[in-house]
Protein backbone atom coordinates (compact mmCIF):
# COMPACT_ATOMS: atom_id res chain seq x y z
CA UNK A 1 0.00 0.00 0.00
CA UNK A 2 1.33 3.41 -0.98
CA UNK A 3 1.80 5.94 1.79
CA UNK A 4 0.47 9.44 1.12
CA UNK A 5 1.57 12.73 2.64
CA UNK A 6 -0.24 14.92 5.10
CA UNK A 7 -3.85 15.85 4.36
CA UNK A 8 -4.18 13.45 1.45
CA UNK A 9 -7.67 12.72 0.22
CA UNK A 10 -8.70 11.25 -3.13
CA UNK A 11 -11.92 13.32 -3.00
CA UNK A 12 -12.19 16.98 -3.98
CA UNK A 13 -13.80 19.32 -1.46
CA UNK A 14 -16.28 21.94 -2.63
CA UNK A 15 -17.96 23.10 0.59
CA UNK A 16 -21.37 23.35 -1.10
CA UNK A 17 -23.22 23.58 2.19
CA UNK A 18 -21.59 26.95 2.89
CA UNK A 19 -20.53 28.06 -0.59
CA UNK A 20 -23.20 26.84 -3.06
CA UNK A 21 -21.28 28.09 -6.11
CA UNK A 22 -18.00 26.56 -4.95
CA UNK A 23 -15.08 27.76 -2.90
CA UNK A 24 -13.20 29.23 -5.85
CA UNK A 25 -16.23 31.27 -6.93
CA UNK A 26 -17.15 32.50 -3.46
CA UNK A 27 -14.84 35.51 -3.52
CA UNK A 28 -13.72 34.68 0.02
CA UNK A 29 -10.48 32.88 -0.89
CA UNK A 30 -7.59 33.64 -3.21
CA UNK A 31 -6.53 31.07 -5.82
CA UNK A 32 -3.96 29.38 -3.59
CA UNK A 33 -6.38 29.12 -0.67
CA UNK A 34 -9.15 27.76 -2.90
CA UNK A 35 -6.77 25.17 -4.39
CA UNK A 36 -5.67 24.03 -0.92
CA UNK A 37 -9.27 23.71 0.22
CA UNK A 38 -10.39 21.85 -2.89
CA UNK A 39 -7.41 19.47 -2.78
CA UNK A 40 -7.22 18.88 0.99
CA UNK A 41 -10.53 20.09 2.42
CA UNK A 42 -11.99 16.61 2.75
CA UNK A 43 -9.01 15.60 4.91
CA UNK A 44 -9.25 18.86 6.89
CA UNK A 45 -12.95 18.26 7.55
CA UNK A 46 -12.43 14.62 8.55
CA UNK A 47 -9.60 15.54 10.93
CA UNK A 48 -11.60 18.41 12.40
CA UNK A 49 -14.66 16.24 13.02
CA UNK A 50 -12.67 13.29 14.38
CA UNK A 51 -13.73 10.96 11.56
CA UNK A 52 -10.07 10.54 10.65
CA UNK A 53 -7.09 9.93 12.89
CA UNK A 54 -4.00 12.08 12.27
CA UNK A 55 -1.22 10.09 10.60
CA UNK A 56 1.76 12.32 11.46
CA UNK A 57 2.90 15.30 13.54
CA UNK A 58 1.64 17.84 11.01
CA UNK A 59 -1.88 16.41 11.16
CA UNK A 60 -1.72 16.10 14.97
CA UNK A 61 -0.81 19.80 15.20
CA UNK A 62 -3.72 20.58 12.84
CA UNK A 63 -6.14 18.78 15.17
CA UNK A 64 -4.84 20.83 18.11
CA UNK A 65 -5.56 24.00 16.12
CA UNK A 66 -9.09 22.76 15.41
CA UNK A 67 -9.62 22.16 19.12
CA UNK A 68 -8.36 25.66 19.94
CA UNK A 69 -5.34 24.34 21.82
CA UNK A 70 -2.79 25.80 19.38
CA UNK A 71 -2.59 28.90 17.21
CA UNK A 72 -2.77 28.30 13.45
CA UNK A 73 0.64 28.69 11.80
CA UNK A 74 0.95 26.50 8.69
CA UNK A 75 -0.81 27.21 5.43
CA UNK A 76 -3.09 24.19 6.02
CA UNK A 77 -4.07 25.39 9.48
CA UNK A 78 -4.57 29.00 8.40
CA UNK A 79 -6.71 28.22 5.36
CA UNK A 80 -8.92 25.78 7.29
CA UNK A 81 -9.45 28.30 10.11
CA UNK A 82 -10.37 30.91 7.49
CA UNK A 83 -12.80 28.46 5.89
CA UNK A 84 -14.40 27.72 9.27
CA UNK A 85 -14.68 31.43 10.07
CA UNK A 86 -16.25 32.25 6.69
CA UNK A 87 -18.62 29.28 6.92
CA UNK A 88 -19.72 30.42 10.37
CA UNK A 89 -20.22 34.00 9.19
CA UNK A 90 -22.21 32.75 6.22
CA UNK A 91 -24.53 30.67 8.36
CA UNK A 92 -25.11 33.64 10.68
CA UNK A 93 -25.98 35.94 7.79
CA UNK A 94 -28.23 33.33 6.19
CA UNK A 95 -30.35 33.28 9.33
CA UNK A 96 -31.33 36.90 8.75
CA UNK A 97 -32.48 36.53 5.17
CA UNK A 98 -36.00 35.31 5.86
CA UNK A 99 -37.04 37.38 8.83
CA UNK A 100 -35.17 39.76 11.13
CA UNK A 101 -34.70 38.56 14.70
CA UNK A 102 -37.21 39.67 17.33
CA UNK A 103 -34.65 41.97 18.93
CA UNK A 104 -34.54 44.10 15.76
CA UNK A 105 -37.96 45.50 16.63
CA UNK A 106 -36.44 47.27 19.63
CA UNK A 107 -33.50 48.72 17.70
CA UNK A 108 -33.75 52.54 17.33
CA UNK A 109 -33.17 52.42 13.57
CA UNK A 110 -35.66 49.60 12.91
CA UNK A 111 -38.61 51.93 12.33
CA UNK A 112 -36.85 53.98 9.64
CA UNK A 113 -38.02 53.62 6.05
CA UNK A 114 -35.30 52.50 3.66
Amino acid sequence: MQSHGSFFSPKKFYGEEHFPYGISRSGEFNRNQAALLEDHGTAYQELHSGHREPCNDEERAFVLVCKGEKVAQTMHELVWMRYCQKALEGSTVAGFIGRPPESMGNHPSSDKEW
